[in-house]
């Protein structure tokens, strides 16, 4: 393993058909909605558990690292992923990078998600 794997990605909007995909036939991404787009734990708990299958047909067990919050509770009977749930309150601890490079990283990376998806749409 290099690293170099990318996951199909989720994106949380505020519609459930928004009208800049009304053409769409196919996205690169997994699109679910709600009022708020936000992630809710149905939204965790059935992204991990796509996920789950695609390690599982691989013959893969992976451990995925995620803040604890309302939406990443756990999930029973998952068979290749091992979640690990970080404690609360210390992010700056264990998240050094949440000083400011995560959110360049989040800009370039929306940047490339939006350009994939018009080249999607052309």
């Amino acid at each position: 393993m290099d690293g170099s794997e990318k996951i199909i990605p989720l994106l949380n909007g505020k519609f459930l058909k928004p009208r800049c995909m009304k053409n769409c036939k196919s996205l690169p991404l997994f699109y679910n909605a709600n009022s708020k787009a936000w992630m809710t734990a149905e939204i965790w708990e059935k992204t991990l558990r796509r996920w789950d299958l695609n390690f599982s047909k691989q013959k893969r067990k992976v451990a995925l690292i995620a803040e604890i919050s309302t939406a990443h509770c756990t999930v029973d009977g998952l068979k290749s992923i091992e979640l690990v749930l970080l404690p609360p309150n210390n992010t700056c601890v264990l998240q050094p990078l949440d000083q400011g490079i995560i959110q360049n990283f989040k800009a370039t990376y929306r940047k490339l998600l939006l350009q994939d998806m018009i080249s999607a749409i052309d």
